[in-house]
């Protein structure tokens, strides 16, 4: 495949997956997951690589999230891999960094959070927008991040989709690691140095183990495939894409009603 929407690299043993569309504050559209899925599993299937770096390009934004402008309904939004790429990220058996610098909102955030370590500048800042903009983010990715910050805070942050500073995110524990922006390259190749240091197997063992552990729900259908399969099709998806692109407030009458449960529903 022929990279349009981001840079590949590899370098002593240090593969590196950068976002390249800093026009849209790197947010990503198919053929950018596409691509991203492509470059992981070469960087997981070269011995020479140790660990991975994911970035975006230009001081504004790691990921801002999927892109709007895209019609959800269709591949130019979803794209076509089997796979996605924090599914990619987790099963792959080097570590991942996510290098933080500007925004890292919806599935960038996701994306920040579903790697194994999280480096981010002082003018960085996190966050979810999916009930705000109508996106249906539901299941294991979502709820795992109570395993990373807790109950509440996970709640906090998809439920009230506030925005916060690299120092907020890193109180909560969603972040590792906070340096000003001049920094933020050094303190990512002393990651890597640590990283390179140890044991290839031991890393690779350890990390199947915390995904072990943080897997409970994996593999089942999320809320919204059982109830709103077709929510991305609905009148209320489509107002608050458009609100979110025209910048206007939402119309509430659009809203979809709440989902009904039968018996033997799982409980939520």
């Amino acid at each position: 495949m022929k990279f349009v929407d981001i840079l590949y690299s590899k370098k002593d043993g240090v593969a590196r997956v950068t976002i390249n569309r800093p026009e849209v504050y790197n947010a990503t559209r198919g053929r950018t997951t596409d691509e991203m899925v492509t470059a992981l599993k070469d960087a997981a299937d070269d011995d020479s690589i140790r660990v991975v770096v994911i970035s975006g390009t230009g001081p504004n934004a790691f990921c801002s999230g999927r892109d709007q402008a895209q019609d959800r309904t269709t591949t130019s939004y979803t794209g076509t891999s089997e796979e996605g790429v924090d599914e990619t990220v987790r099963s792959m058996s080097k570590p991942v960094i996510a290098m933080v610098d500007g925004f890292a909102i919806g599935s960038g955030n996701i994306m920040a959070y579903m790697c194994d370590f999280t480096v981010a500048s002082t003018r960085s800042r996190f966050g979810q927008t999916g009930p705000r903009v109508g996106s249906p983010a539901t299941g294991w990715g979502i709820g795992y991040l109570a395993n990373v910050v807790g109950q509440k805070r996970a709640r906090e942050v998809w439920m009230l989709t506030q925005q916060y500073t690299a120092q907020q995110a890193y109180d909560m524990g969603l972040v590792n690691s906070v340096v000003p922006h001049d920094q933020l390259e050094a303190e990512v190749e002393r990651y890597c140095s640590l990283i390179k240091n140890n044991s290839p197997v031991i890393l690779q063992l350890q990390k199947l183990t915390f995904n072990e552990i943080g897997e409970y729900t994996s593999g089942h259908r999320s809320p919204a495939e059982q109830f709103i399969p077709d929510y991305n099709t609905s009148a209320e998806a489509e107002e608050r894409r458009l609100a979110f692109l025209e910048r206007r407030p939402i119309d509430p009458s659009k809203n979809e009603p709440f989902a009904k449960r039968t018996e033997g529903d799982r409980p939520y």
